[in-house]
């Protein structure tokens, strides 16, 4: 199990877009993504952990879930190599 989450991001980005450079592009779900700096990764993973609270929060309290809070989050996941 990896200490933080950017290093059990790299193991994904090793295993899903293989040799590719951090810095470098490859293809995850049909999309292109950046292997991601550890800067760039801690704000993206700031952004998804923000967006998925909210997201979390609307569906405990059994509120309508906005279709853009839903597009929001499954582009922040494939940033960081996610499954939504």
């Amino acid at each position: 199990m990896s200490d933080s989450p950017y290093e059990a991001y790299l193991a994904r980005a090793g295993a899903i877009l293989g040799s590719v450079e951090v810095g470098g592009y490859g293809k995850y779900q049909g999309r292109l993504v950046k292997k991601l700096t550890s800067a760039e990764f801690g704000e993206r993973w700031h952004q998804y952990q923000a967006t998925k609270q909210q997201y979390d929060q609307i569906l405990e309290q059994g509120d309508t879930v906005n279709d853009a809070i839903v597009q929001l989050l499954k582009e922040h996941a494939s940033e960081l190599l996610i499954d939504e």
